[in-house]
C-alpha cells in the first residue's frame, strides 16, 4: 500500500472512522484489512470501526463494486469472512474469541452458513469459529434450492403420469407396473415439492415481522425494516418531505417553489395498514421471489393535496416570468461601463394548461424535490454577433483632465460619444477621421481653440486632439500596432510629451491596427472632467503581457518607446518615434 500506514489506536473516533474509509476506498478490501487487522488490540476498536465504516453506503457501494457482489448483506459476509481468516491467520485467537462472542445469534448464523458453505479454511480448520458456529453446520451444509425450472418440470411430470393413469390399459399386468410407477413418481414428487416447500417457509420465515425485500416507500428502499419501525419511518418521509421545494423551468429560467409556500399538506391515512397488508397478503411463491430478486418491485408514495386556488396563483407566476419576448444577441455595457457578451434569449409563451396539469400530476406523488418543465411555444431570437463573444477583457484604459465647459468641452463630449462602441475586427486598421469626424459644423461641432500654423487659432472641432492622444495612450497600453501618428505643434499638457496625437480636417489622420486574434470593443466616455477611454477584448490576446509607453527628452526633442513586460520583467523596448515641439512666444 502506497499510503503512509498510521497507528489507527493513536487516533480518536473520528480519525479512525475516516482512516478505515479512506483505506476502504483507496485500496484491495485484504490490503485494507489485513493493514488494520495486524494491529488489533483486546478491546476490538479497530473492528468495530471497520463495523462503523461499512455501514456507510459510499463505502458498502464501493466494496460491492469491489468484490463483484450483489447486495449490502454479502458485503458484510465477506467482511466478516475476511476478518475471520486474518485473525486466524496471525493467530490472534484471544481477539478471535471475543469479536465472536460479542455478536449476536443471527449474526453469528450467518456467518456459519457464508464460511461453511464456502467451505473455507477457517471452518475446516479453527477451532474458536466451530465452537460457536458447530451448531449450524449441518443446516448450511443440507440446505439447497431448487430453481423454477425445476419446479415447473415437475409439475408437467406429475400431469403426464396423471394422464397415464386415467387411461384403461387391457392388460392387467400392464396396470400394476403403470400404476406402481406412477405411485412412486408421485411420491416422488411429492417429496421433492415437500422439501421445496419446507425450503421455501424456511426462507420467507427468516422476514417474520420485517417487511420484505422489492417494497418502497418513495425512494426509501424498506427492506428488512420492522413493521413496529413503520410508523416512524412514514412520519420521518412526512416530515422530510413537507421540507421540499418544486423546480419548475423552461428554456431561459427555473423558478422554485417550496411545498409550505404551496401550501400543500401531505396525507398518511392508511399508508401504514396498506404496507403491512400487502407485505402479509402475498402468496409464498410471490415473497421468495421479491426475497431472491431483491429488487424494487412496489412503491408507496404519501398522498398529497393542495387548494386548487394555489395552483391557479401558481400558474399566473409563471406565465408572468416565462412570457417573455426573444431577445437578440449583442455587446452590453453597464452602468460601471463593464463591457459582455450578451448571448441573447429565445422568447417564450407558456402552455397554462398543460404546464397546470403537470404541476398537478407531480404534486400528487411528492419527493423531496420535483423538477418540471413548462410547457409552451419557442420563438427563436436572431444571433448577428456570436463573432464578439470571446470579448471578456478590459485590457487597456487611460483617463486624461479637461474642462468641461464652454465649446471645446462641447466637443471633446461629442466625439467621446462617437468614439464610443466602436469595433474593430482582426486585422482592421481604426481610422479616427472615420469615426469621430469630419469635425466642422455639419456634424455638430463647435469652434473652439487648436493650434494651427505654429499658431493659436480657432475651428470647428476644437478640443477631439484631446481624445486623439487619449485613445492613443490606451493603444499603446493593449500593444496594438500604430500606422499613422503625429505630434502636435505645442506640447499638450493632458498627456506626457512625446505621448499624444494630433487630428486635423483631412489632412491628418490618426490611425491603428488591430493586430490582435480577437475583436476590440472601444468603450469613451466622460464623468464630470474627466475623460476616459477602455479597450476591451479576449483576455488571451496579450498572451499574459503588459505594455508600458514612456518618452525622455534628448537634443530638444521626445523620444517614446514602449516596454514589453512578462511575469514582471521588461522582454523588450521597442522604438516609437522622436517628437518635436515648438516652443510659446
Amino acid at each position: 500500500m502506497s499510503d503512509k500506514v498510521l497507528d489507527i489506536n493513536n487516533l480518536n473516533e473520528n480519525q479512525k472512522i475516516n482512516y478505515v474509509k479512506n483505506l476502504f476506498f483507496k485500496h484491495d478490501i485484504n490490503q485494507a484489512l489485513d493493514t488494520l487487522l495486524k494491529n488489533e488490540k483486546k478491546d476490538l476498536s479497530i473492528i468495530k470501526t471497520i463495523l462503523v465504516s461499512i455501514d456507510d453506503e459510499i463505502i458498502l457501494n464501493r466494496l460491492k463494486e469491489q468484490c463483484n457482489l450483489s447486495d449490502s448483506s454479502s458485503v458484510k459476509s465477506f467482511v466478516y469472512s475476511r476478518v475471520l481468516a486474518i485473525l486466524s491467520f496471525y493467530k490472534k485467537n484471544v481477539i478471535l474469541n471475543k469479536f465472536l462472542k460479542m455478536l449476536d445469534d443471527e449474526v453469528i448464523k450467518q456467518i456459519a452458513f457464508y464460511e461453511y458453505q464456502n467451505k473455507t479454511d477457517v471452518s475446516f480448520n479453527n477451532k474458536i469459529f466451530n465452537k460457536y458456529c458447530s451448531k449450524y453446520k449441518e443446516e448450511a451444509l443440507n440446505t439447497f434450492k431448487l430453481d423454477e425450472e425445476e419446479v415447473l418440470m415437475l409439475d408437467e411430470e406429475k400431469e403426464r403420469y396423471n394422464a397415464l393413469s386415467s387411461k384403461k390399459l387391457k392388460k392387467s399386468s400392464k396396470k400394476k407396473i403403470v400404476y406402481s410407477l406412477i405411485i412412486v413418481f408421485v411420491l416422488l414428487i411429492a417429496g421433492v415439492l415437500g422439501y421445496k416447500y419446507y425450503d421455501y417457509n424456511k426462507l420467507v420465515s427468516k422476514y417474520n415481522g420485517l417487511i420484505l425485500p422489492g417494497i418502497y416507500l418513495n425512494d426509501i428502499d424498506l427492506t428488512g425494516v420492522n413493521l413496529k419501525d413503520l410508523g416512524n419511518i412514514i412520519e420521518r418521509e412526512k416530515q422530510r418531505i413537507k421540507s421540499g421545494s418544486i423546480i419548475i423551468y423552461n428554456v431561459n429560467k427555473e423558478l422554485k417553489f417550496t411545498y409550505d409556500n404551496l401550501k400543500i399538506t401531505i396525507n398518511d391515512k392508511g399508508l401504514l395498514d396498506e404496507i403491512k397488508n400487502y407485505n402479509k397478503d402475498l402468496s409464498l411463491i410471490k415473497k421468495v421471489k421479491l426475497i431472491e430478486e431483491n429488487k424494487k418491485s412496489k412503491t408507496f408514495y404519501l398522498d398529497a393535496s393542495f387548494d386548487e386556488k394555489v395552483a391557479d396563483e401558481l400558474v399566473l407566476e409563471l406565465e408572468e416570468e416565462f412570457n417573455t419576448a426573444p431577445r437578440n444577441d449583442g455587446i452590453i455595457v453597464d452602468n460601471n461601463h463593464n463591457v459582455y457578451y450578451d448571448k441573447g434569449a429565445i422568447g417564450f409563451t407558456l402552455n397554462v394548461k398543460k404546464t397546470k396539469s403537470k404541476i398537478t400530476k407531480a404534486l400528487s406523488n411528492l419527493k423531496t424535490e420535483v423538477k418540471i418543465e413548462a410547457e409552451g411555444s419557442v420563438v427563436p431570437n436572431e444571433v448577428k454577433y456570436e463573432s464578439l463573444s470571446s470579448i471578456n477583457k478590459k485590457v487597456s484604459t487611460h483617463t486624461t483632465y479637461f474642462v468641461n465647459a464652454g465649446n471645446r468641452g462641447h466637443n471633446i463630449s461629442l466625439a467621446s460619444k462617437r468614439l464610443n462602441n466602436t469595433i474593430i475586427m482582426p486585422g482592421e486598421t481604426f481610422s479616427y477621421l472615420k469615426v469621430v469626424g469630419p469635425y466642422g459644423a455639419s456634424n455638430g461641432y463647435l469652434p473652439a481653440p487648436i493650434y494651427l500654423n505654429s499658431e493659436v487659432s480657432t475651428a470647428n472641432g476644437g478640443g477631439v486632439c484631446q481624445l486623439a492622444s487619449t485613445l492613443y495612450m490606451a493603444q499603446l497600453k493593449a500593444g496594438l500596432q500604430t500606422v499613422a501618428r503625429r505630434n502636435h505643434t505645442f506640447a499638450p499638457n493632458y498627456v506626457p510629451k512625446g505621448l499624444d496625437a494630433t487630428v486635423y480636417s483631412t489632412t491628418t489622420d490618426y490611425k491603428f491596427k488591430n493586430n490582435y486574434n480577437y475583436p476590440i470593443y472601444i468603450t469613451s466616455y466622460v464623468n464630470g472632467n474627466y475623460l476616459t477611454v477602455d479597450i476591451w477584448t479576449n483576455d488571451a490576446a496579450l498572451g499574459g503581457k503588459t505594455f508600458e509607453p514612456y518618452s525622455v527628452y534628448s537634443n530638444g526633442a521626445y523620444l517614446s518607446y514602449l516596454k514589453t513586460i512578462e511575469n514582471g520583467k521588461v522582454i523588450e523596448t521597442k522604438y516609437l518615434g522622436r517628437s518635436v515641439y515648438k516652443t510659446m512666444q
